[in-house]
């Protein structure tokens, strides 16, 4: 298994050639990026693109939102200027998305990322078969991840690391609910959470030009997992405002245990970084997962 990383800086890039096992810096991008943690404009891109450029590192284009018709026509602009074409493959959840680059040629691979429908084999070997990957779903038990891995026609990708989206809408809530109590807040600027009923649990809620998300309390993380699934070719590393220090620990402690399988040394590795965080996947099984089928 190699590893996608989601890319916050350039200051970082110099520090994630150094490991053995990243093959993908996934980068986001205003207006197309809804969950990134970070967006790069086209010079930018362009800046990392070069980077990369004489390495074996290559860019993803992070592109995980809803599109209306008219923001879809907009993406017109960037297929004239080739921006595309910095990238080997594009994450997304939106199938209008892809139905509209393959209509205007935009020579790029396909990786479908949305978790709510790839919980089992039968779903995920259908979407495999029209994308170049899928990301398994990070919303099910690890005794379901497990048991699924072993039934693709094709290998896929896990979310190794990272925060899952519980809520997401197109509407400005934020802006809505500070309009309707009349409160001089701006959604944009500071930060904002919400609190469970039934639990004390922090979920941050984020909105920009985009509309609204909702992330989980804690970071969702794979590690005896990764010693036991089959059939996956990547494990994907996401970040949420932590440090970049704390960024690195992560990576290192993926790349060491895919290298070594020392579970001792990734939790050793991960702890020092105090990052509050989920032991493995789910520990019960999701109402969402199907009973079985038929191929």
């Amino acid at each position: 298994m190699k590893l996608i990383v989601e890319l916050s800086n350039k200051n970082l890039i110099k520090k994630y050639l150094k490991f053995n096992l990243v093959s993908y810096l996934v980068i986001g991008y205003e207006g197309l990026s809804f969950n990134s943690y970070a967006k790069f404009n086209v010079e930018e891109i362009i800046e990392i693109y070069n980077l990369l450029k004489n390495t074996n590192v290559k860019l993803i284009l992070n592109a995980e939102r809803l599109f209306a018709d008219n923001e879809l026509k907009e993406l017109d602009k960037l297929i004239d200027k080739g921006f595309f074409n910095y990238f080997e493959y594009i994450t997304y959840s939106d199938f209008g998305l892809k139905i509209y680059l393959e209509n205007n040629d935009v020579n790029i691979k396909y990786i479908f990322r949305a978790s709510t429908y790839l919980t089992n084999s039968c779903d995920v070997n259908e979407y495999n078969l029209i994308n170049d990957y899928v990301v398994l779903s990070s919303e099910i038990s690890s005794e379901e991840l497990i048991e699924l891995s072993k039934n693709l026609n094709r290998p896929a990708i896990v979310d190794l690391f990272g925060k899952s989206a519980c809520f997401y809408s197109r509407r400005p809530l934020l802006t809505n609910y500070f309009k309707y109590r009349e409160l001089p807040n701006d959604p944009k600027k500071d930060n904002y959470f919400v609190v469970e009923e039934l639990r004390n649990d922090y979920l941050s809620i984020v909105e920009n030009e985009i509309g609204t998300i909702i992330l989980e309390p804690k970071f969702h993380m794979l590690a005896e997992e990764v010693l036991k699934v089959e059939n996956i070719e990547f494990g994907m590393i996401s970040f949420n405002k932590i440090t970049q220090k704390n960024m690195i620990s992560i990576v290192n402690a993926y790349n060491n245990l895919l290298t070594t399988f020392n579970l001792e040394i990734f939790y050793k590795i991960l702890n020092e970084t105090n990052i509050g965080y989920y032991k493995g996947a789910y520990n019960i099984k999701s109402v969402l997962l199907k009973g079985g089928c038929n191929e």
